[in-house]
């Protein structure tokens, strides 16, 4: 059995109800790909040094669907992993990714100074959550996992489930965000970025979510009219969202989880989905991963070495990545767990 994946799916084929189709929906590749330069431009803090109103509905607003969209388009892929029975292998091949990189980025992450309780507990989350953007992976990894255990639930059950610890993730973000448990352990926790970013709160929903995308052909019923609309008025009511948090002068930090994500996500996808242009080349999704993937060791080299200002900053590392995913690309080639 040939077994490959990518960033955003295992077989990475489009599907309906199970049934695997040879050709690719590039329009999909395409928005991976601009997922991509988003999330390079969401840790260069891109924009920052000309407008702090700019950067905020940029950083902490469109660039946020990213990662959300990432998960959407997994967890629609998964629905046919699991019609074939193929999820030990989708599972195996996502953690043998994790564990390459991981050790790839280990130089950044790895550190036994001593054996005293914080350092063995930092080394655990570290291990266990991921470095920088690494806990996409391990995030991923753990819904898969939860929707394999509550796949089964009732419909009403199910999507109970999604609806719930979405809730949570959201509420956790705002409070922690806002101090509403100023000077108490809550608050400490609640700030605390993998608290309410991890695979339960957050990659759970928007991957459940592009499951029962599949499962339910919601993609198929939606027009393309439908699609749009929606689309732009998620797209609107994310920025509202962004622009009132940056006013708020009891506010603190930036943000992961977003009401307004919950509903613009999924739509984002179902837009691509409908616009399907097909193909047969990888050669964009392979780019887009390897891209998702180095763009933090280049960031880190590219601040170690010179002084560019945030915005030349991202269209350096932008640059700087696709060279690097070339070789990385070329090199997955012999080494297939790389991409």
């Amino acid at each position: 059995m040939s077994f490959r994946a990518d960033l955003s799916s295992y077989a990475n084929k489009d599907s309906v109800k199970g049934k695997v189709l040879m050709h690719r929906n590039i329009s999909l590749d395409v928005l991976k790909l601009f997922m991509a330069f988003m999330v390079v431009g969401l840790h260069a803090e891109f924009l920052s040094e000309y407008s702090s109103l700019g950067s905020y509905l940029s950083v902490n607003g469109l660039f946020r669907i990213a990662v959300p969209v990432f998960l959407v388009i997994n967890g629609f892929y998964f629905y046919p992993v699991l019609a074939r029975n193929f999820q030990i292998d989708w599972l195996k091949r996502v953690f043998v990714l994790y564990v390459f990189w991981m050790l790839f980025y280990s130089y950044f992450w790895f550190s036994v100074p001593n054996l005293s309780f914080t350092v063995i507990a930092k080394l655990v989350r570290n291990i266990v959550i991921g470095y920088h953007h690494l806990w996409y992976l391990s995030g991923m990894l753990g819904a898969a996992v939860l929707l394999l255990i509550f796949k089964r639930l009732s419909s009403f059950l199910f999507i109970s489930t999604v609806l719930v610890s979405a809730t949570i993730g959201i509420a956790i973000q705002y409070l922690g965000n806002y101090h509403y448990f100023e000077s108490s352990i809550l608050d400490k926790l609640f700030n605390i970025n993998w608290f309410h970013r991890n695979a339960l709160l957050f990659s759970y929903p928007f991957f459940c979510i592009g499951y029962l995308i599949n499962k339910h052909s919601i993609h198929e019923r939606l027009s393309l009219t439908r699609a749009v609309v929606i689309t732009a008025i998620g797209s609107i009511l994310l920025l509202f969202e962004s622009s009132f948090n940056f006013y708020q002068k009891n506010r603190e930090g930036g943000f992961d989880n977003y009401l307004s994500l919950l509903f613009l996500c999924p739509f984002i996808f179902i837009l691509f989905a409908k616009i399907d242009i097909k193909g047969k080349s990888k050669n964009i999704a392979l780019y887009s991963s390897a891209i998702f993937f180095i763009h933090s060791f280049i960031l880190s080299m590219l601040r170690k070495f010179s002084d560019l200002e945030p915005t030349m900053l991202t269209f350096s590392c932008i640059l700087f990545s696709i060279v690097a995913s070339y070789f990385i690309i070329e090199a997955n080639k012999r080494v297939r767990f790389i991409l």
